[in-house]
């Protein structure tokens, strides 16, 4: 077990997977993202800081090690990895990702209103329309929802139009 990691910036295969999935949009974030190991609260889950700062729990990485690179190639994992990278993404927009997921998640804790639901349908403007107007973990679910979609080799058509725009295509 590790126990002096403390952060480390992305590793190649994890940049090649941000370049995969979003195009140029994280360009400039890429030097500064830091991978974290989860060390407090759930560390079943996974959390994005302001800053750049990633935390995915010890199953997460390539024999449990927070030094080797995270195990990309499992759907659930690079689901979850995009997810918290789309946070990144939406701070990069201006949007105050922290405190609207703070809010969400106390309003799940006391009242049990899903944060991450979010009506899925077929259609791509639809589904676009949907994106556009979620708010910011409903967003990190779809777009998890598209990569775990993608990295299972099944891509969904539904997600083209958020993938166009997530990427900066559209």
């Amino acid at each position: 077990m590790v126990r002096w990691f403390w952060s480390r910036p992305l590793l190649p295969p994890e940049m090649a997977f941000v370049q995969r999935h979003f195009g140029a949009a994280l360009d400039a974030q890429l030097p500064t993202l830091r991978l974290y190991l989860r060390r407090v609260g759930d560390t079943r889950r996974a959390l994005s800081l302001n800053g750049g700062r990633i935390s995915m729990p010890r199953t997460c990485f390539e024999a449990g090690d927070p030094r080797r690179p995270l195990r990309l190639n499992h759907p659930q994992i690079a689901g979850v990895f995009a997810h918290e990278l789309l946070h990144e993404w939406q701070r990069a927009q201006g949007r105050p990702v922290t405190r609207q997921a703070l809010w969400l998640q106390l309003r799940f804790a006391l009242c049990g209103h899903d944060p991450y639901a979010y009506e899925r349908c077929s259609d791509p403007q639809a589904m676009h329309a949907c994106f556009a107007a979620a708010q910011v973990e409903q967003q990190g679910q779809i777009w998890e929802d598209h990569v775990r979609a993608c990295v299972a080799g099944r891509p969904a058509a539904e997600f083209a139009l958020v993938a166009a725009q997530v990427a900066g295509r559209g």
